[in-house]
């Protein structure tokens, strides 16, 4: 009897360590389950920052993408707002260039659009009225009236017609550092001209210019079509090449389409893309304000 006694005891001394150890074994491996989090929280905050500053990351990628989200969704002042961020705070960064262009169509459809009227107006056409005169009461222009009143030539007008007509108070800035045309509308609200739109530099040749900056306004608006010149008011103006002239310091300069390379000397000026003299010569009037700035503020 003694002896099964001593066997019962020994086998459960062996239950107990056995239990013992595998209790020991599942504290072990709790520990290193859950000691690597506390780790890293652990970790020193200069540690931290190292570790992000090795993440590649581009200034105003973040909110550039965001803009292109919000525009896909339609929400424009939302995409507005995120494009402006990058051209304020990131003006260097890869992605300012196309927040940019991409702000400049949003801005130029707002102010175009005939569905926003409050920089336009309707005219109602007296008996006698034509197109030039109508434009030059609104300080508007023939191609402007064209575009808004969806007008592919300038047919008769009779009494009682109506027109959407919008004062075309812009301004151009020759941006030498940055070799681009910037375009500016006047906002009644802010009482200020506020960014529009901005156009590539092609090409520029302006002489030696000293100042910082030149005030000028446009004194000449023409149309070329195979070795002619034709006034704004001529049928032919409107298949032809847009120039607008304007003085500065005694030099007569233009805003013309960049010539192609066997053309004949075009003169001094700022060249462009064509279709951006197109849409620059719809917006701007003989009388409209130039700045060109030659260096960096």
């Amino acid at each position: 009897m003694n002896g099964i006694l001593a066997i019962i005891r020994i086998f459960a001394a062996i239950l107990v360590l056995v239990i013992l150890a595998a209790l020991v074994f599942f504290l072990q491996k709790f520990r290193e389950e859950f000691a690597e989090p506390a780790a890293a929280v652990a970790k020193p905050l200069e540690q931290i920052i190292q570790d992000n500053e090795l993440v590649d990351f581009e200034p105003g990628q973040h909110e550039f993408n965001r803009g292109l989200e919000f525009l896909a969704l339609q929400r424009i002042e939302e995409a507005r707002e995120k494009l402006l961020f990058i051209q304020n705070l990131y003006p260097n960064s890869s992605h300012a260039p196309e927040a940019r262009r991409i702000l400049g169509e949003i801005n130029l459809d707002e102010i175009l659009s005939t569905e926003n009227m409050a920089n336009k107006k309707i005219h109602q056409v007296a008996p006698g009225e034509g197109y030039l005169r109508i434009a030059n009461d609104y300080k508007c222009t023939l191609d402007c009236i064209m575009f808004l009143n969806n007008l592919t030539e300038l047919g008769r007008l009779h009494a009682g017609d109506e027109l959407i007509v919008m004062p075309l108070d812009f301004k151009l800035m020759v941006n030498l550092p940055k070799k681009r045309v910037e375009l500016f509308h006047r906002d009644d609200e802010k009482k200020e001209h506020v960014f529009a739109k901005a156009y590539p530099i092609m090409n520029s040749n302006l002489g030696d210019l000293r100042s910082r900056a030149y005030q000028a306004k446009v004194t000449r608006k023409l149309g070329e079509f195979q070795g002619r010149t034709y006034p704004p008011t001529h049928s032919k103006f409107r298949h032809a090449l847009k120039v607008l002239g304007f003085r500065l310091s005694n030099r007569y300069l233009q805003f013309r389409p960049e010539p192609a390379a066997d053309a004949e000397d075009p003169g001094q000026g700022v060249f462009l893309k064509n279709s951006d003299m197109e849409e620059i010569s719809m917006l701007i009037r003989v009388g409209n304000a130039v700045e060109v700035k030659v260096t960096e503020s």
